[in-house]
């Protein structure tokens, strides 16, 4: 087994992968993001968290580390050295990834977004478009000579939903959910169905475009927390993958460890 760390704006998901190429998810688990933790006190809570699912960290094969919290890599890599003894294999752009960037800045593409790249050239037809929704919605366009071509970035659905109640006066936070009908018939049904519908739309929008931009027919993946609330509401076919990115993170442990690690 090798452990996966997810390093997220909002949450660390932890995960167990194991079996043929490490692809099956063995557990998940996760911790709130606090960017001023030390290693010490993440060490801590990690082995909290692994104990209860009685995982005994000296048996893992090794440790890869995925971040979009640049101050937290390395406390996290540290804490996870504690754990397992393993030195931890950091994603970016510089790894053997399988892919072509064609973008203008490699070095700054989000490591999930590298990881959810990775996974869906691998496993799903191409060209393909990811969609990831977190606290940003993140987009991958890959072609199909598996070049990573570009994407797009959004606030995120729960982001958005935030931003409008703390800038009004009358409209509540309040927690998405899957919609019940398409028209809103009061405020919190407005926001949540506007969230989730409109959301779907612009999905629906972006792949009819970047499919007649590539013309080719479009493969479309969406992974996140809210892909089950969201992918229901499109009307372009989207297929919904919850493990994309420890998929993506178990084929960059296997292209890379015997050199990095």
């Amino acid at each position: 087994m090798i452990l996966a760390v997810d390093i997220g704006n909002s949450n660390i998901c932890i995960g167990g992968l194991a079996g043929e190429g490490h692809r099956d998810v063995l557990f998940t688990t996760r911790m709130v993001t606090r960017a001023r933790c030390t290693a010490d006190e993440y060490a801590a809570e990690l082995k909290f968290l692994l104990g209860r699912l009685q995982v005994d960290c000296k048996n893992c094969e090794g440790v890869i580390v995925c971040s979009v919290v640049p101050s937290l890599t390395t406390p996290l890599a540290d804490a996870c050295r504690r754990l397992t003894g393993k030195e931890a294999l950091i994603v970016s752009h510089t790894l053997h990834t399988g892919l072509t960037f064609r973008v203008d800045e490699p070095g700054r593409v989000g490591r999930d977004r590298i990881a959810d790249a990775v996974a869906a050239a691998a496993l799903y037809p191409l060209p393909c478009m990811t969609v990831d929704l977190g606290t940003a919605t993140t987009y991958n366009v890959l072609s199909a000579q598996r070049e990573f071509l570009g994407g797009f970035i959004v606030p995120g659905v729960q982001t958005s939903l935030r931003a409008i109640s703390v800038g009004t006066a009358q409209l509540p936070p309040i927690a998405p959910e899957p919609p019940s009908d398409l028209i809103g018939r009061n405020t919190v049904e407005a926001l949540n169905n506007g969230a989730m519908f409109g959301t779907a739309a612009m999905l629906d929008g972006l792949a009819e475009r970047v499919q007649a931009q590539l013309g080719a027919p479009l493969t479309v993946v969406a992974t996140g927390g809210l892909a089950p609330y969201i992918t229901p509401c499109c009307r372009f076919k989207v297929i919904y993958d919850a493990d994309l990115l420890f998929k993506g993170l178990a084929l960059l442990w296997e292209l890379n460890h015997d050199v990095c690690c």
